[in-house]
């Protein structure tokens, strides 16, 4: 028995299945790869607590001899940085996986723990039967291998196709992962993919569509550090909302909350890069457009698809006459999450997530109680105008708390937590009133825009539009408590 304990840096490019001869063509080159038979049991438990905990756990059969492999993610990392620990099993026969192998390591720490807590023993739950081709290859800063596996998982009578290519780092920094990974979406067009084969093995064994929607974790921010360093760092944790939720939704495993969810992931990060872009040097001001762009494309058939829904049978109740829906309902969300020009604004976005922190005598705590005093500010002045201000004046209100919000939770860990927590609970009723609103006004120029094509929609215009000044009151009271909410950061 021979053992290898690492933190793995790796990324993964979903390969479509009509790609696949090309892409291994490519992957081969010249001179240099090799190409091995992996053969590989996974183990959980029968409800599938080591995948809840982002643990996967294998005995995998690599060429002629067996070894056993443990991963745990780390939370904050988006899937680009896991805990892994490999070991060679000496074996005539196929080994089941051994939990003390594992003794002494951060990924096995994880897994006793988790282990400790459960009545039931983890068993083989689906396998994996993939041939990978593999090549290293220089890059800027490094070294890194590239392997594309193609196969199939299997758990039962089911089977899932395999078709991707990871790209993992030898030696070096983790840049060069990145560098090699936008050579290879823009040379091919494949696209960032965080779903890995153990996430996809246990959700074909659960018989699941989806996979299950994941919300940003709170970062552990340090109020001496450079403010740099805490923008890095969040923006990691808004990453990897975005991440899960898109590759379920462009690998055809995510509905419409993961959608939304990516859609918040990207609110959020908009708005770090928007609130603390005065602070650092390092943030591209394109990167917000770019998010802001995409932002809006997926939001197009949220807006048709759940708006509209969501009043159609009020309208129904009321006696609104039939309505036709758009013949259009705006671009597919799996379409323009699989764009590369996406996934090259995640590698941006990586980059200088996982990059060198800028040096400066702006501290954390200092630069975020700015900041949370601003927004705390600018919702006090909406509060005040809200009654009588535009359209416009309203959804700047609603953005505003949003804002304020989102800051509020990704530097709570600068403060104490039942303080955080009041001020977030005062925030909530303000941010439903308004949301509550906004979904009004979308849903009323949604139905405007169909009054071409069916005289029905006037009829929702109509009564949409007299419930608009209810709705305005109903925003007046959570918005004044929000603005009388204690400023916890002063």
């Amino acid at each position: 028995m021979s053992t290898d304990q690492q933190r793995e840096i790796e990324l993964k490019l979903r390969v479509p299945t009509v790609h696949a001869d090309a892409i291994e063509r490519a992957v081969a080159g010249r001179s240099g790869s090799e190409r091995t038979h992996l053969r590989a049991a996974y183990y959980d438990t029968d409800d599938f607590e080591l995948a809840a905990h982002g643990i996967g756990w294998r005995v995998r059969r690599e060429g002629r001899q067996w070894i056993q492999t443990l991963k745990a993610r780390d939370a904050t990392s988006a899937g680009f940085v896991r805990l892994e620990h490999n070991v060679v099993v000496r074996s005539r026969t196929a080994p089941d996986a051994d939990v003390a192998l594992h003794e002494g390591t951060e990924a096995g720490t994880v897994l006793r723990n988790v282990l400790d807590a459960l009545t039931n023993a983890p068993t083989e739950q689906y396998r994996t039967d993939v041939w990978r081709r593999t090549r290293g290859v220089r890059a800027p800063g490094g070294q890194v291998e590239l392997a594309f596996d193609r196969g199939t998982i299997t758990a039962g009578d089911a089977t899932v196709d395999v078709c991707e290519l990871e790209i993992e780092l030898l030696r070096g920094a983790p840049h060069a992962v990145l560098a090699i990974a936008r050579r290879w979406i823009e040379r091919h067009g494949l696209w960032l993919d965080s779903v890995n084969k153990s996430q996809r093995g246990v959700a074909l064994a659960r018989g699941a569509s989806e996979l299950p929607i994941v919300k940003a974790p709170t970062p552990t921010l340090d109020a001496d550090s450079p403010i740099d360093a805490a923008v890095r760092t969040m923006v990691r944790a808004c990453l990897v909302q975005v991440m899960a939720n898109a590759s379920a939704v462009a690998d055809g495993l995510g509905g419409v909350e993961h959608v939304h969810q990516a859609r918040i992931g990207i609110r959020k990060l908009r708005t770090v890069l928007r609130e603390f872009a005065d602070h650092t040097t390092a943030i591209d001001p394109e990167w917000g457009q770019r998010l802001a762009a995409v932002f809006d494309r997926l939001g197009e058939r949220r807006d048709r698809e759940v708006v509209l829904a969501e009043w159609s049978a009020a309208l129904a109740s009321q006696g609104a006459p039939p309505i036709e829906a758009p013949s259009s309902l705006g671009d597919d969300p799996a379409a323009v999450l699989r764009e590369p020009a996406f996934s090259l604004l995640l590698l941006d976005l990586l980059d200088y997530a996982y990059g060198t922190p800028i040096d400066t005598d702006l501290r954390t705590g200092d630069i975020v109680a700015q900041v949370l005093h601003r927004l705390h500010r600018g919702v006090r002045r909406h509060a005040k105008q809200f009654a009588s201000t535009t359209p416009a004046g309203r959804h700047a209100a609603r953005k505003h708390v949003k804002r304020l919000r989102y800051v509020a939770e990704l530097t709570a860990s600068l403060y104490r937590r039942k303080r955080v927590q009041r001020f977030l609970d005062q925030l909530t009723p303000a941010q439903d009133a308004l949301g509550l609103l906004n979904d009004l006004s979308v849903a009323t120029e949604l139905y405007r825009g169909l009054t071409t094509r069916t005289e029905g929609a006037w009829f929702a215009v109509g009564w949409l539009r007299a419930h608009e000044d209810e709705a305005i009151a109903k925003c007046l009271k959570p918005l004044r408590n929000a603005a009388r909410a204690e400023s916890y950061w002063e």
